[in-house]
């Protein structure tokens, strides 16, 4: 629905004046589902390089635990600052679209000014280098580098790739894939005393980001009545596409869980195949509610949403099977 004149002329809001009305923006200027999938992989990769550093039965010294927090806390902030700065420098380009389709965002909706909003991309750009440089990590320092800069090439002009629908879902790729997962991992072992390499189990997981990344790709912009269809497919095209795009990728884990070094088998076998099996009856109900629109119980934004939540998951599955292993 358009923004109303006067939504758009009210004037915005002052954290002086109004905390709790400016924080809740500010909250939901920081995209609170990006928030959740950044702080359970910053948690999940410093869980494993954990689960390597003190393996199970094994009772850390609380120096290390101590170490283990600090260093946790210190990435943490640095990856909200860098995240802020993604999301919110896509709301100042985006802001007239939004007003249409996301008239809700705070920018849009005119809780936030221009300036206020560009302020707050700054410091949080601003802020994400200096904790990296401050923690003294070339590791997390890089990662913060290539993420600002991928996201700076996605939004801002002249590049601005989010205008083509496959290099803007490339740029998503690459964060969320190899950059953070690689990155945030190496950071992580280095900050824990560990031999910075990348190890199988962080590989396969990257594989699995990217998998979920793509099926998220494939999904954003799916609606109830308005589809925009990507590569000249249709919803039910799309919605085919993710279901094989996924089962392949839960078939692999499932197949290969045995193979993996480092990880609890069982504990990644039964939790993806409950998964799968999850994912199969949900995905048959939206190809239910496409074919007969008067039977739908479960609509593509729903589904969408449900695939970032599996996404979410990840993060806390592989871990565990990590903390479970037993040599």
């Amino acid at each position: 629905m358009p923004m109303t004149k006067s939504a758009l002329n009210r004037p915005s809001l002052n954290l002086i004046q109004s905390p709790i009305p400016w924080l809740q923006a500010f909250w939901t200027f920081s995209r609170p589902h990006t928030i959740v999938g950044t702080s359970l992989s910053v948690l999940g990769l410093f869980a494993i390089a954990w689960a390597a550093r003190h393996p199970l039965g094994h009772s850390p010294g609380t120096f290390h635990v101590w170490q283990a927090v600090s260093a946790g806390w210190i990435t943490w902030l640095t990856c909200m600052c860098t995240n802020i700065y993604i999301v919110g420098l896509n709301q100042v380009e985006d802001v007239a679209t939004d007003r249409v389709n996301k008239p809700y965002l705070p920018l849009a909706s005119g809780a936030f000014s221009a300036p206020q909003a560009k302020m707050l991309v700054g410091i949080a750009g601003s802020g994400a280098i200096l904790l990296a440089v401050l923690s003294q990590s070339l590791y997390l320092l890089t990662t913060v580098w290539l993420s600002l800069a991928v996201g700076t090439m996605y939004s801002l002009p002249p590049l601005q790739l989010k205008r083509f629908s496959t290099l803007g879902s490339c740029c998503k790729l690459l964060v969320r894939g190899p950059v953070v997962n690689l990155g945030i991992f190496l950071h992580a072992s280095s900050q824990l005393g560990l031999m910075p390499q990348v190890p199988v189990r962080i590989w396969v997981l990257t594989l699995v980001v990217l998998a979920f990344s793509g099926a998220i790709a494939l999904l954003k912009g799916l609606q109830d009545d308005q589809v925009q269809p990507i590569g000249g497919m249709n919803s039910s095209s799309i919605a085919r596409l993710v279901w094989c795009l996924l089962s392949a990728c839960y078939s692999g884990i499932i197949i290969t869980a045995t193979a993996i070094p480092g990880v609890n088998a069982g504990f990644l076998i039964v939790t993806h195949a409950l998964a799968l099996v999850y994912f199969w009856y949900l995905s048959y109900q939206v190809q239910h509610a496409a074919e007969d629109p008067d039977a739908a119980c479960f609509s593509y934004r729903e589904f969408y949403q449900f695939i970032w939540k599996l996404f979410f998951i990840e993060y806390l599955i592989f871990p565990t099977a990590c903390l479970l292993y037993q040599a």
